[in-house]
């Protein structure tokens, strides 16, 4: 594209160089920045004035905006013209579909009344109408060149880049070329949360004919442009996806990879079209090498790619990332060569979803993040999927990016079997007879967004169902028994914490437009940003919240029933953080994104505090709780929100002791003596007088027992029982039996001789408020 020539020669007059600018603004090669200081603000091009973005040259403080110019670059600098960075240049080759779209062209700015054809130029008919001239030439104050590093100074570059991608925790966003239309609720750039994002992986360029090329040819080319800009102006690499599952159906990648000619050539198209759309890398996305000779076609790919790469990245002063989207599979994954490939590649992005589908016979999960004791094969889930890669096949974990689902899937005719008890239609038989909105016409597999199952919940028709075992939702409709499988606020704040847990590189979204449009999902996968090993700066959005779970509610609390014979617990939020932080922030402590209590700069609503060496507890008044919700304190400063820590609850943190006896043992406590009637530590009820044998273990040594008999009497070692009447016993242990935090608590039914766990209990943090 070729804008006035006038432009240009003015770019390049020294006569427009007043002497004052040119000693305030300088070109310094070897940190590829412009440096200096100037009366006004600023905007600059590097494509011959096609584009622009605001420009703040280095102060000597900060590095400046939109001011790194790697490799051979001309810059033009002019003073900042706000609609000039907002108006696209006129491009003969696109179709203008849209009224009133607004454009440069000779030195105005032009817009179309109606739809206007490719080549109808500005000027040449009544489609167009002239406004205002752009003033651009009379601003141009400035040009400079930027040549790229050589020697030992290039190699050092590409050194240095390559460990700060190693040390950064990615988050890979996946933007879908199609994203563009009705389907994706028309997601164009501009709804894309940035802030959210170290990556953008723009999917895909497809291979036709052994090499890349564009799918939508309307579409695709702007959409990069735009993409360009915009993540270049919010520091977010940019990376190219190639390939995709139905392009990867097609046997393109086996094609063209099947001689070593092919795989060159495929490799410098993938090269050239990284560099003719400004793209910072490429992801290669083959679904999947499955077959020995597949295996050597792959790694040759990788191989080829990396070298390519390598050259052209010390020629551009840049360092391009390559990545490979690879599979979930722990059957497939010797295919991808890792013990090879993973040393070539950036990141292994495991698409860690697709695991069920309405492919199957029988319902599942599509992203369990743990087996369920039900499914078939225990080790296809997610967290068996990452620790394959890094035990068995040695992948380091900071190569390892995680994906996470913004979208589910379906099956239809399921009826509502319990296989698991209390999960109906889990696991059960079903269809592929559900049609979501992102499948295309005549598909049947139920796969929709987060936001369309977002208005399903609200819709009253389905209802939620939280599978404990593999800490992910589905939705059951009864009356049309539809089962949709899918992720929620709940299952993607566990994942992202076992990201942080295994010290994994990151996560990978697929993809960005199924979230909804306050990005709820993004918000939360956005967290692991905050745990970056590479900043060098001091990051005032670090998380101040030391510990979040749940205790008794600063109100009711904490009852004894008698008529079951059981404690119960109302639960409230329990949080620690510095009392600095407590005096002089504003936070909102949330259950499932809807407030309970709120902190406003050391005071609090709806519960209590108190604030012991500088710390301060902070326990909100009782509210409606249950396993699987969400808590989450949202930090706000200004207008802007950031979560500051989010958890899932679990049963245990209700309270709770996961009970598997199905027989007489029915609930286990922690109780200290400010909640029970003595000096006691565990409790533990048993309903029905059965001869039966129990023992209690903490941290895996013996500490007490129980014996129940036909006739009821109590026989027990360390322990005392109460007598509840309904033949309920409520076993309590002496004070010589005591616990502390992170205790491992069990009980064992002793059946013929053999131990059998019938219920565990981690002993919380404050557990003292059970």
């Amino acid at each position: 594209m070729n804008i006035s020539p006038s432009i240009v020669a003015l770019a390049v007059s020294t006569c427009l160089f007043s002497t004052s600018t040119l000693a305030e603004l300088t070109a310094n090669d070897d940190t590829n920045k412009i440096e200096g200081t100037y009366s006004n603000t600023l905007m600059r091009s590097t494509d011959n004035g096609e584009s622009w973005l605001e420009l703040v040259p280095s102060d000597g403080s900060s590095s400046g905006t939109n001011n790194d110019f790697p490799g051979t670059e001309t810059v033009v600098v002019a003073n900042k013209l706000a609609d000039v960075i907002a108006t696209p240049l006129y491009d003969s080759t696109q179709t203008y579909d849209t009224p009133n779209t607004k454009v440069r062209y000779n030195g105005y700015y032009w817009t179309n009344q109606w739809w206007a054809n490719p080549g109808e130029i500005p000027g040449s008919n009544s489609v167009w109408l002239k406004g205002a001239a752009t003033n651009l030439e009379a601003n141009v104050i400035a040009t400079y060149n930027f040549t790229p590093w050589t020697g030992q100074q290039a190699e050092d570059y590409q050194t240095q880049q390559k460990e700060n991608v190693a040390k950064q925790t990615r988050i890979y966003g996946y933007y879908p070329e199609w994203g563009v239309y009705a389907a994706h609720n028309y997601f164009t750039p501009d709804k894309i949360a940035w802030d959210q994002l170290t990556h953008i992986t723009y999917a895909f360029g497809v291979v036709e004919n052994g090499v890349v090329v564009t799918h939508d040819t309307e579409k695709g080319p702007e959409l990069m442009k735009e993409i360009a800009t915009a993540s270049k102006a919010a520091g977010v690499k940019n990376i190219l996806s190639v390939g995709g599952w139905t392009n990867s159906e097609e046997g393109v990648f086996e094609a063209a990879t099947s001689t070593d000619e092919g795989v060159e050539k495929l490799a410098q198209s993938i090269v050239d079209y990284i560099v003719k759309w400004k793209f910072d890398g490429v992801d290669i996305d083959w679904e999947y090498p499955d077959t020995d000779v597949e295996k050597t076609q792959f790694t040759n790919l990788i191989t080829s790619l990396r070298n390519k790469l390598d050259v052209l990245g010390k020629q551009n002063d840049i360092y391009y990332q390559l990545s490979a989207a690879v599979t979930v599979n722990h059957n497939k994954m010797a295919y991808i060569n890792p013990a090879v490939t993973a040393s070539l590649l950036d990141s292994v992005n495991v698409m860690a979803y697709d695991i069920h589908g309405a492919f199957d016979a029988i319902t599942g999960h599509n992203a369990p993040l743990y087996p369920n004791s039900q499914d078939e094969d225990l080790k296809l889930n997610v967290s068996s999927a990452m620790s394959d890669y890094v035990n068995t096949w040695g992948v380091a974990k900071n190569k390892l990016t995680m994906g996470v689902p913004f979208y589910g899937r379906g099956w239809g005719n399921v009826e509502p079997t319990e296989i698991v008890k209390g999960l109906p239609g889990l696991f059960a038989a079903g269809t592929a007879t559900v049609h979501g909105a992102w499948d295309d016409e005549d598909q049947y597999t139920g796969t929709n967004p987060f936001y369309v199952l977002q208005e399903k919940i609200a819709s009253g028709d389905y209802t939620r169902y939280w599978d404990s075992e593999s800490h992910v939702p589905y939705l059951y409709n009864a009356k049309t028994k539809e089962f949709l499988t899918y992720d929620d606020e709940a299952s993607i704040t566990d994942k992202v914490n076992y990201i942080k847990d295994q010290g994994l590189g990151g996560a990978i979204i697929w993809d960005i437009s199924g979230d909804s449009s306050d990005h709820t999902l993004g918000k939360i996968v956005a967290t692991l940003k905050a745990s970056d090993s590479d900043d060098d700066d001091d990051d005032d959005s670090t998380h101040v919240v030391s510990y979040l779970t749940l205790a008794r509610g600063a109100k009711k609390g904490f009852a004894y029933d008698g008529k079951t014979g059981q404690y119960i617990m109302y639960p409230g939020v329990y949080c620690e953080m510095p009392l600095t932080d407590f005096q002089d922030g504003v936070f909102d402590i949330r259950v499932n994104n809807v407030s309970v209590a709120k902190i406003n700069k050391g005071k609090l609503t709806n519960g209590k505090f108190s604030t012991t060496d500088q710390t301060v507890k902070i326990t909100t008044n009782d509210a409606t709780i249950n396993e699987g919700d969400v808590i989450t304190i949202v930090r706000q400063d200004s207008d802007e929100e950031s979560i500051d820590i989010s958890k899932t609850v679990t049963q245990q943190m209700l309270g709770n002791a996961l009970v598997t006896d199905n027989g007489q043992l029915k609930a286990v406590y922690i109780v200290d003596a400010t909640a029970s009637v003595g000096n006691y530590a565990v409790e533990f009820l048993i309903d029905g007088y059965t001869d039966a044998q129990y023992q209690v273990y903490i941290n895996d040594q013996y500490v007490a027992g129980a014996n129940i008999l036909k006739t009821g009497q109590c026989d027990a070692d360390h322990m005392t029982c109460g007598y509840l009447g309904a033949q309920k016993i409520m076993y309590i242990a002496d004070s010589s039996v005591t616990v502390k935090e992170e205790d491992d608590l069990k009980v064992y039914q002793i059946v013929d001789g053999k131990k059998v766990l019938t219920a565990t209990l981690t002993v919380p943090h404050g557990y003292y408020y059970y």
